[in-house]
C-alpha cells in the first residue's frame, strides 16, 4: 500500500546559501538521490518572511515573493508528497542573508541540517550582477557604479539580490545561524571544492543528512549567469514574467523546462566580461575581516581569497 502525502511535513534540511556559488546546481544533483526529496520550487524563502509578505520596489520585484514564501499551508503543500522515508529539503538562498530567517527557522524546523555553499565575495557580487544585467533588471553597466549605489538602493526597498558587496559577509550571517543551531548542524562548503571535486562535495552532504552516498550523479556545474545573450529578446522571453512562461511553469514538468532552457541557453549565452584584477582585488579589502572569522569558524585557509 503506497502511503498516504503529509499535508504537515516540513523539511528535513535547508540549503541556505549563498547565491551564485553553485547552489542550483547542487540542489538538482540532491533532487536525483534515491532518498531525498527535493522541493518542486527553488526559492520559497518561507522562513525570511513566515506570514508577512514584504513589499519591493526594485525592478522585477512586484511578483516576489510567491505564496510559498509566506503563507504557511502553500510551504507545506511543497513537501507533501513526500513519504516518512525520505530526506525534505528546500534551497533559498536568501536565507543566509536574512537576518529573521535562522529564527523562523529554529521554530519549526529546529532538528533540521543545515547546508552553505561559499564563494569568493567579490567573484558572488560580480556573478549576481551579469546575471541581473542578463535579465534586464540592472540598468548600470558599469560594475563597481551598480556596488556604489546599494545603501540607496537599500532604502528605497529594492530585494536584496542587489547588495552585491553585504552578501558578501559570509562570517557575519553565518554566525546569525549559529544562535540558533549547533555548529554540527551547518555543513559549511565551497564553491571550487564543487568545480573541482564534486562528487565528493555531494558524497559529504549525504553523510550530513544522514542518506546513502551517491555512485553516479548526474551533474551540471556550468554557471549561466556569468554568460550573456546574443539575442537579449530571446533571453528576456525565458527569464521575465509573460504569458508562455508561466503557462510552461503550471503545465510543463522541471525536467522538462531544464531541459528546453539547456538548450536555448547553450545556442543563446556566451562568456560575459571579467572583472578586472585591479577592482576584484580593491573590493576584496573590504572582506579581509570577515574572511579571518570565517577561517575561524570553517578551519579552511583562505588565504587564494585574499590575493
Amino acid at each position: 500500500m503506497s502511503e498516504l502525502p503529509n499535508p504537515d511535513r516540513w523539511p528535513d534540511f535547508l540549503l541556505i546559501g549563498a547565491p551564485k556559488a553553485g547552489t542550483t546546481a547542487l540542489f538538482k544533483a540532491l533532487s536525483t538521490h534515491p532518498q531525498i526529496f527535493a522541493a518542486p520550487e527553488k526559492e520559497p524563502g518561507y522562513f525570511a518572511y513566515a506570514g508577512s509578505r514584504p513589499a519591493f520596489s526594485g525592478p522585477g520585484d512586484d511578483d516576489y515573493p510567491r505564496k510559498s514564501g509566506y503563507l504557511e499551508r502553500d510551504y507545506l503543500e511543497l513537501f507533501r508528497n513526500c513519504s516518512r522515508q525520505m530526506k525534505a529539503g528546500e534551497a533559498s538562498v536568501g536565507y543566509l542573508h536574512h537576518p529573521n530567517a535562522p529564527l523562523n527557522a529554529s521554530r519549526h524546523v529546529a532538528s533540521a541540517r543545515i547546508v552553505a555553499i561559499l564563494r569568493h565575495p567579490v567573484d558572488r557580487a560580480y556573478s549576481q550582477w551579469l546575471h541581473l544585467r542578463q535579465e534586464g533588471r540592472e540598468e548600470v553597466s558599469d560594475f563597481a557604479a551598480a556596488c556604489a549605489l546599494e545603501n540607496e538602493r537599500k532604502a528605497k526597498g529594492w530585494r536584496t539580490h542587489f547588495l552585491y558587496q553585504e552578501r558578501g559577509y559570509y562570517a557575519e550571517q553565518l554566525e546569525r545561524w549559529l544562535q540558533y543551531y549547533s555548529r554540527e548542524h551547518i555543513l559549511i562548503l565551497f564553491y571550487e571544492d564543487w568545480l573541482e571535486r564534486p562528487l565528493e562535495l555531494l558524497n559529504d552532504v549525504c553523510r550530513h543528512l544522514g542518506v546513502s552516498d551517491f555512485e553516479s550523479p548526474s551533474l551540471s556545474r556550468e554557471n549561466v549567469s556569468s554568460r550573456q545573450p546574443r539575442w537579449k529578446w530571446l533571453h528576456l522571453r525565458m527569464v521575465q514574467k509573460n504569458a508562455l512562461r508561466t503557462w510552461a511553469q503550471e503545465k510543463l514538468p522541471l525536467w522538462l523546462r531544464d531541459a528546453i532552457t539547456t538548450v536555448i541557453t547553450s545556442i543563446n549565452l556566451r562568456p560575459g566580461p571579467s572583472i578586472s584584477a585591479a577592482l576584484r582585488q580593491r573590493l576584496t579589502s573590504q572582506y579581509l575581516e570577515d574572511i579571518d572569522r570565517l577561517e575561524q569558524l570553517t578551519g579552511r585557509d583562505l588565504g587564494h581569497w585574499r590575493y
